[in-house]
């Protein structure tokens, strides 16, 4: 335990998600926004990707949490090695709905009458699928294709959001007709020089620190090993902060980093 050597009261590099740390860069703003935007005026069909570990599930989470709860009807499916009718089961299944669990036209037909309902009271249904690019079949990326035939009045009943990894991409460029409905891609990218600083900065004063505990040449080499990529950057400091504490260090230097990255390679 490294609390209190470094005067803290938080560990700040776990990688779960936690809103305390959630961090903001300009870059997750103008995702966050773009989203949001297309999430609202109900564009349908919205993608987004970007590499392992880039902080997608967190920025779906805080954009989710950001929708006004009382106009939304959200599912938010994380498990996606789903089959065509699993993933028509689970869509309803959290809305709230009890269909006949292998009948694909009782599903369809409840969920159509559900999507209507909520249109009919101005609340919008939107389907989240994180870790898109493990969905098992192209079969089940078309059931949630047509899924956006059901329109009321010129307008979408529903609007799906797909999140994973560059490959989704690829899979999604197979099924023209989905393809073509993909009115928004966003592409999230690993963080810069200036951010990665702000962002070690940022969690740990959340984390209790009110003194300088790393220099400008420590963060150097952390990008350098890191590439900007959060997930790598908290493992990495987690380690620095026990070496530190190990070794009594009264901050991170580069040195510190170094030995640190030689003795826990990843």
């Amino acid at each position: 335990m490294y609390l209190e050597h470094w005067g803290l009261s938080l560990f700040p590099f776990e990688n779960v998600s936690d809103e305390r740390f959630f961090f903001e860069s300009d870059t997750h703003r103008t995702l966050r926004e773009d989203l949001q935007d297309a999430i609202i005026r109900h564009k349908g069909a919205i993608a987004l990707t970007g590499g392992i570990g880039c902080g997608k599930s967190t920025l779906i989470q805080r954009t989710l949490l950001s929708l006004p709860e009382d106009c939304f009807d959200i599912v938010l499916i994380n498990y996606s090695h789903l089959t065509s009718i699993e993933m028509l089961f689970e869509i309803c299944q959290q809305l709230g709905l009890n269909p006949e669990q292998n009948n694909r036209n009782s599903i369809l037909h409840m969920l159509q009458e559900h999507l209507v309902k909520n249109a009919e009271t101005g609340k919008n249904t939107l389907v989240c699928i994180d870790e898109a690019q493990g969905i098992p079949s192209l079969e089940t990326f078309e059931e949630l294709r047509l899924l956006l035939n059901f329109q009321l009045g010129g307008g979408f009943l529903m609007s799906l959001l797909f999140v994973g990894q560059p490959e989704l991409q690829q899979i999604i460029e197979k099924i023209p007709p989905l393809q073509q409905r993909i009115a928004l891609h966003l592409n999230l990218q690993k963080m810069q020089p200036q951010d990665t600083t702000r962002y070690i900065l940022h969690r740990l004063r959340t984390a209790g620190c009110t003194q300088a505990m790393l220099t400008r040449q420590a963060v150097e080499v952390i990008y350098r090993h890191t590439t900007g990529v959060p997930r790598r950057i908290n493992h990495l400091m987690d380690r620095c902060l026990l070496v530190g504490m190990r070794e009594k260090a009264p901050l991170l230097n580069s040195k510190l980093v170094k030995t640190t990255i030689q003795r826990y390679p990843s």
